[in-house]
């Protein structure tokens, strides 16, 4: 856990660099290799799902509040396939969310759209991602904003010459303003700041009317628990939610995934 660290992104970013080096992202032997070809599309997901869409997310842990659940993911990713889940979110990282890229792989299994999310620096950890037939990715604007990574635009197009689509992540409209200067696919705002992972100023109308403007998918992310929080992004324009501690630490993750449905 990171209990009493302030700057969590760059330790974050450091432990990926670390991951990176040691190969954890080019252990693929034995492992599904998928092409772009029929992949399923995140994208098309938020546009024609026939509910608000929810991207269901496989979390285990999380850096501050440690083991979320006793769930398994085998477990999550079936339950997320039968609540109706328009796609899936998989945490990959290992040391602080104990995420694995198998998870990863028996998502994809499914057929549903995938996006492998974790703190990615490096093209290596794209292309585990395609290798294993993630439908997407997520980048985080902090990231470059901040200098702890450089190169945003290029590991863009990489993960788009791999098939991958690109979700990209603010969490402030300073760093909004500079993803919407970016070939990303999907645009996703979030409450959380993420150097302490505390709750931020709630900006999120003003972030999905300024993604709304821009025309590309708006995804509302973060602290997103009850029926009432996600018809209140809906309202306000988002074209998704992405919800993970609140289906992960539920009792039964099938049951409270479905009590979050509602029509578009």
């Amino acid at each position: 856990m990171l209990s009493g660290v302030e700057d969590r992104l760059s330790l974050l970013i450091s432990n990926a660099r670390e991951l990176v080096d040691c190969g954890f992202y080019s252990n693929w032997n034995g492992h599904l290799r998928g092409g772009p070809e029929g992949r399923a599309s995140l994208m098309g997901a938020l546009r024609s799902s026939e509910n608000f869409p929810i991207i269901a997310e496989v979390k285990l842990a999380s850096p501050t509040a440690g083991r979320l659940g006793a769930h398994m993911a085998e477990e999550l990713i079936g339950d997320y396939l039968l609540g109706g889940a328009a796609a899936m979110s998989v945490i990959t990282e290992p040391r602080y969310f104990l995420g694995s890229l198998r998870y990863l792989e028996l998502a994809a299994r499914t057929g549903m759209p995938v996006m492998m999310k974790d703190f990615i620096v490096d093209g290596e950890q794209l292309e585990a991602a395609s290798h294993l037939g993630a439908s997407a990715v997520l980048l985080i604007q902090g990231v470059f904003d901040r200098h702890l990574a450089v190169g945003r635009d290029g590991l863009i197009e990489k993960a788009h010459r791999l098939g991958l689509e690109v979700v990209l992540e603010s969490s402030s409209l300073e760093e909004l303003d500079g993803a919407l200067d970016s070939g990303a696919d999907i645009l996703a705002y979030n409450r959380r700041d993420l150097r302490t992972f505390r709750p931020g100023q709630d900006l999120m109308s003003q972030a999905l009317e300024l993604i709304s403007s821009d025309g590309r998918p708006a995804l509302a992310m973060s602290m997103l628990d009850s029926a009432d929080d996600v018809r209140r992004m809906r309202e306000l324009g988002a074209s998704g939610v992405l919800i993970g501690s609140a289906l992960s630490g539920s009792p039964c993750p099938k049951e409270k995934l479905l009590s979050l449905r509602m029509p578009r």
